[in-house]
């Protein structure tokens, strides 16, 4: 039992990581010209409101810091669900990509809102198209590797 306890904490673990890996390096792309201080800057935000934008590195790790434990948080959430519902580890493409537009909703219409980040003009069509597909990729990412991590009953 304890075995499988660990597995399931490892394949919690590196599905978040290799998520968040995924989501951070798109909106390093996605955003650019600002730099990745500057983005995770904004993710700091979050929890610093304005002052994380003056807090250079300082803030920039809180935001990495804090993008990888919401990352996590998702990955326990998907390998929670797949308990009853194996099909999301034995065929992860589909789901995967549900999951991440979920995980969109969830940080556009929860999270952001709750945060003390700044106001933020709506974003272009474009934008919301860039995020949806960064969204996917972390689910993506996230499905694929609990898929190949996470123990088999």
């Amino acid at each position: 039992m304890a075995r499988r306890s660990a597995s399931i904490v490892r394949a919690v673990l590196l599905a978040g990581l290799a998520a968040g890996a995924a989501d951070i390096l798109a909106a390093f792309a996605i955003y650019r010209p600002a730099t990745p201080v500057q983005i995770l800057q904004s993710v700091a935000a979050g929890l610093q409101g304005t002052a994380a934008f003056e807090g250079g590195l300082v803030s920039a790790g809180l935001g990495l810091a804090a993008h990888f434990l919401i990352s996590i948080a998702f990955a326990g959430l998907y390998l929670a669900a797949a308990g009853p519902a194996p099909v999301l580890l034995r065929r992860p493409l589909l789901p995967g990509l549900a999951f991440g537009l979920f995980v969109y909703g969830v940080m556009n219409a929860v999270v952001v809102p709750l945060s003390l980040a700044p106001e933020r003009p709506d974003p272009s069509p474009q934008m919301i198209g860039l995020g949806l597909l960064a969204h996917a990729l972390f689910g993506l990412a996230l499905a694929f590797t609990a898929a190949r991590l996470a123990p088999r009953r």
